[in-house]
């Protein structure tokens, strides 16, 4: 009887703790963690009314280009050349939302390669000019030097590791000392609820920019991201990897 009991009781406990969802467990990682079945997104601006061509054509187009420069790179087009917002890349795959906004401030990321064509020329599409998201409105508006800045980046399926390309500095004259004119001290990510350790840049000179990622192995469908400092967060290549290839 008491045997029979015991049983039951930890046929229970079993299918209770199989049922309950796994413990959350996100962790900073760098592109070397990242693993190969990832997709990379740039933002780019593309003119449709200099160019000639639908939205649809242009973004074949050029992500053909991207394909044949070998950087693994897929194009995220804007809506604007400065401060569109609501950004979609990848039909849902990753949307930043009404707080997140693109710039052309100037930066130091490395602008991807493009191998234009001689037809190109026709359609004026090797005219693109190549826009970096920064995290609030760029200084054309008055962005306000926010102790903090949060955002949300959201994704259609669950994501296993995602992280971007930073720059934690504004794009000053090259003769300026390297430590000078750092906007981001630091990045941390919440996910499923749980916040990484900071992501400290203080150390950091102007010209480098660092990849930064998080990871869950159970997974996650949004991400918050919290940048400290003076405001400006600058980042480009932003990569995903789904769970299901993990």
């Amino acid at each position: 009887m008491y045997l029979k009991v015991i049983t039951i009781n930890i046929a229970l406990v079993l299918c209770t703790a199989m049922a309950l969802p796994a413990a959350a467990a996100p962790r900073l990682i760098g592109a070397d963690a990242i693993r190969p079945q990832s997709t990379t997104f740039s933002l780019f601006f593309v003119d449709l009314v200099k160019v000639g061509m639908t939205s649809t054509t242009a973004q074949a187009t050029l992500n053909a280009r991207l394909a044949a420069a070998g950087e693994g790179l897929t194009s995220c087009l804007l809506t604007g050349d400065v401060n569109a917002n609501n950004i979609n890349c990848g039909n849902g795959l990753m949307r930043l939302g009404p707080d997140f906004f693109s710039t052309t401030i100037g930066n130091n990321h490395v602008a991807p390669t493009i191998n234009w064509l001689p037809e190109d020329n026709v359609s004026n599409l090797d005219k693109t000019t190549i826009e970096y998201a920064v995290n609030g409105r760029s200084t054309l508006v008055n962005t306000p030097m926010d102790a903090s800045r949060p955002f949300k980046i959201r994704f259609n399926k669950r994501i296993a590791q995602f992280g971007f390309v930073v720059d934690p500095f504004l794009f000053l004259d090259p003769t300026a000392p390297l430590d000078e004119g750092r906007m981001l001290d630091g990045l941390q990510f919440i996910v499923n609820g749980q916040a990484t350790p900071v992501r400290d840049f203080t150390n950091e000179q102007r010209g480098n920019v660092h990849f930064t990622g998080v990871e869950d192995p159970h997974g996650f469908t949004e991400v918050t991201v919290i940048g400290t400092g003076l405001g400006t967060i600058k980042l480009d290549r932003y990569t995903i990897v789904p769970l299901n290839n993990f």
